[in-house]
């Protein structure tokens, strides 16, 4: 005989279009909940986070009907997790434990029960948690299996939970089933009865845990039809509810049982995970390492540090560096705080098959909580301060307006927070190499119902010619000395562009950077209105053709340069000394230059991955103002 505990979590990043909570709503969340409670022997766990349950609430609470009535038949138990649903260990232990406690009291008044458990964001693991999660409440956990491998368990002995402890504080940690997760629901069901069987005639009373997104449940590609219209769920469940040598239990029981053992788990996340954190040769090799030796050594090949994708991606260390920025310096005030926990949502902060860096709203939605977190308090000044830990100051201005980050090495900003419009204009991302691009070729539309981890799927066609991968890094005001007039395909691809200008600053004020470049003999400088958004960038020297490169995030439907040229396609315009950037509900921002200028722009696009296949974005656009004499340029933000 075995226990199977079977977890399900369900969560919807903040941010995320009306229509796909909807959806996960309609095909997930509610045929499961419903389809579980008509085999009220068939006990399991259920994790919603804090974003998907507030919009439950607001949206549909009779899902809480279906949830308090499987508590009531003592069929569920709840699991928590810090409230907005973030990585552990990328915010401050703080934060943190406020949040698995706030989530806890929030889910005892929401359902009326205690809590114990926790779901663990991506199974980002790292040993200084324990205290963190004994402080808040926490009494036992989730990993995969994975870890307890990495820690040098052998798969045969993962038959309950273990005991880990960090100074004498004690946590309980469970193991996830691989095996489990790849084969539900995306194999007969047969295949897993057999799997069952098996291990149930192996030994008496060993546990196994399937612990799992919902969303695999009906939102996966193909899950839906798969899961209810062919029954599958009916008929795993049909079968657990008629099998004597398999148990279904909660975890908060299993736990007031002696443990499998003491353990000690290294720093890990799930498999997957440590593939797609690695740098790109680094993931080939592991790959292919992993092809070469027999899966029995695996637990040998650790992959990569979750962290390493503050390396990896610039633009998601910068939005974790505002987000640590603004976690020091806010009120201790609940709506402050509730901001800033819905800021560090982990879905953002990086990318792999899941992840959101690449989704442009999942970034804006960072922002904008971030900003209005600050907003209880705002801290206006200058600093001078190495925000983005790269070994080099930053300076830092925050009026009432906005809240820029300023280069001073490349004369550029990498933020500019608009505290009116709740919005970051500089939030692009840059065209980068993936791994998965190689796979783009042979991408295809996929009807069999697979996990996403077995599968190459595309949702467009000709994906392969934006392959474009940018050269140097953005910002708004890189300078160009150019030598030859680049046409806009030229911009595009990064070619013809001269030397980028770097500089040394020789002085600045509150509200003006001065900066100098000896061997060009050229000066430049930034300077910020204190009551309004204007920033002005003026040079002096005797350098022709110089060109000015802006990169901008914007979303907004129906983007266009004086109402005339899209900037979602590739644009050359001629001897104008004014630009006007327009959108749909967006007060525009003017640029206006003291010289006539060539303006040449196109849209920054990627393509990535995501659970549906690979995929085209707009990741904002960049313009480049070139002039044959150096100008003074005023931007009306």
């Amino acid at each position: 005989m075995i226990r199977l505990a079977l977890y399900f979590h369900n969560h919807q990043p903040v941010g995320n279009f009306d229509h796909v909570f909807q959806f996960a709503y309609e095909c997930s969340y509610l045929p499961l909940i419903k389809t579980l409670l008509k085999y009220p022997k068939v006990k399991f766990g259920i994790h919603n986070s804090g974003t998907l349950c507030e919009w439950l609430i607001k949206n549909h609470p009779e899902y809480f009907d279906y949830l308090k009535e499987a508590l009531n038949n003592n069929q569920a138990e709840i699991l928590v997790s810090a409230y907005s649903e973030p990585i552990l260990s990328l915010i401050p232990s703080k934060d943190a434990v406020e949040q698995i406690k706030y989530f806890k009291d929030y889910i005892y008044r929401l359902l009326g029960v205690e809590t114990c458990g926790l779901w663990l964001t991506e199974r980002v693991w790292e040993p200084g948690l324990i205290q963190l999660l004994v402080e808040a409440g926490i009494d036992y956990t989730l990993l995969d299996d994975t870890h307890f491998l990495y820690a040098g368990v052998c798969e045969d002995d993962l038959k309950s939970y273990f005991i880990t402890e960090d100074n004498g504080k004690v946590l309980r940690i469970f193991p996830i089933s691989m095996k489990l997760r790849y084969l539900i629901p995306f194999h007969p069901v047969d295949e897993v009865k057999n799997y069952l069987k098996e291990e149930a005639n192996s030994e008496n009373c060993i546990l196994k845990v399937l612990g799992d997104d919902g969303e695999k449940f009906g939102v996966w590609p193909g899950t839906y039809n798969w899961v209810y219209k062919e029954q599958w769920l009916e008929k795993f469940l049909n079968f657990l509810n008629n099998e004597n040598s398999i148990e279904t239990v909660h975890l908060k029981d299993i736990i007031k049982e002696p443990p499998a053992g003491r353990i000690y788990i290294p720093t890990a996340s799930y498999e997957e995970m440590g593939e797609w954190v690695l740098p790109l040769n680094a993931g080939k090799n592991y790959v292919e390492l992993k092809r070469s030796v027999d899966r029995r050594f695996y637990h040998l090949i650790h992959g990569g540090y979750f962290k390493n994708f503050l390396s990896r991606y610039y633009e998601a260390n910068l939005m974790h560096k505002r987000m640590l920025y603004v976690s020091r310096n806010i009120k201790d005030h609940i709506e402050a705080k509730l901001s800033l926990w819905r800021g560090q949502c982990s879905c953002a902060y990086w990318h792999g098959i899941f992840g959101g860096l690449y989704l442009p709203h999942l970034r804006e939605a960072v922002f904008k909580n971030l900003i209005e977190a600050e907003s209880h308090n705002i801290k206006v000044g200058l600093e001078k301060l190495d925000i983005d830990i790269d070994g080099k100051d930053e300076f830092i201005l925050s009026t009432r307006q906005f809240f820029c980050i300023i280069k001073p090495d490349t004369g550029s900003l990498v933020e500019i927070d608009d505290r009116s419009r709740l919005k970051n204009l500089l939030n692009y991302i840059a065209r980068r190499r993936e791994k998965y691009h190689e796979l783009i070729p042979q991408s295809k539309d996929e009807e069999e119902v697979k996990s996403i981890h077995e599968v190459v799927r595309s949702k467009g066609k000709d994906l392969d010619k934006y392959l474009i991968y940018d050269k140097y890094e953005r910002g708004f005001g890189i300078d160009h000395k150019i030598a030859g007039i680049p046409t806009k395909e030229d911009f595009y691809y990064q070619e013809n562009l001269g030397e980028i200008i770097t500089y040394q600053l020789i002085e600045h004020k509150t509200f003006e950077f001065v900066l100098f470049n000896e061997r060009l003999h050229l000066k430049k400088i930034i300077s910020f209105d204190d009551n309004r958004a204007i920033i002005r960038l003026r040079y002096e020297g005797q350098v022709k053709n110089l060109g000015v490169e802006f990169s901008m995030g914007i979303f907004n439907p129906d983007l266009k340069v004086n109402d005339r040229y899209t900037l979602y396609e590739l644009q050359e315009i001629s001897g104008v000394n004014q630009i006007t950037i327009q959108a749909k509900e967006f007060k525009p921002i003017r640029f206006t230059a003291s010289e006539k200028f060539i303006l040449l722009t196109y849209p920054i696009e990627t393509i990535s991955s995501s659970e549906s296949g690979f995929e085209k974005i707009f990741q904002g656009f960049s313009m480049l103002l070139i002039f044959s004499d150096l100008p003074e340029i005023i931007i009306e933000l």
